[in-house]
């Protein structure tokens, strides 16, 4: 195996996809594809008229999500490639996958279930019907 995309929200079952990937291809020398998509801005937000006062950077939130699986993922022995876009889940994983030219994805059975989720519902079933390769769903431990 080659390369693997992980889709990553922080969430209990995104981290337990990571632990399961480092279990089973751990020093294998493969290339992990790290995916962490976030919501873009609602039209009212884009054209100003909106009562939200102060902005979160949720492409600030992706790249810290991102750097902190990163790291268990280097010190597992893998190469890390990292992807912080805003879009749908499903289709940014499918995206990476595809431009990857991955092998397998994994990613947690549920996501986040915050405020702001990054993982919306319905993920995994999306990715069940198009994903270009081996699908693998990860509950938690």
């Amino acid at each position: 195996m080659d390369a693997i995309v992980v889709g990553t929200d922080g969430s209990p079952g995104a981290e337990a996809a990571v632990r399961k990937v480092i279990e089973l291809a751990g020093g294998s020398g493969a290339t992990v594809h790290l995916v962490c998509a976030y919501p873009g801005k609602s039209t009212l937000e884009r054209i100003g008229m909106t009562a939200r006062q102060e902005t979160v950077d949720l492409r600030g939130v992706a790249a810290d999500l991102l750097a902190r699986d990163e790291r268990r993922l280097v010190d597992a022995g893998f190469t890390v490639e990292k992807y912080a876009r805003e879009g749908d889940p499903a289709q940014t994983i499918v995206d990476v996958a595809g431009d990857a030219k991955a092998d397998l994805i994994v990613i947690g059975a549920h996501g986040n279930t915050g405020t702001r989720r990054f993982m919306l519902g319905g993920v995994a079933g999306k990715l069940a019907h198009h994903a270009p390769k081996s699908l693998m769903i990860v509950r938690e431990d």
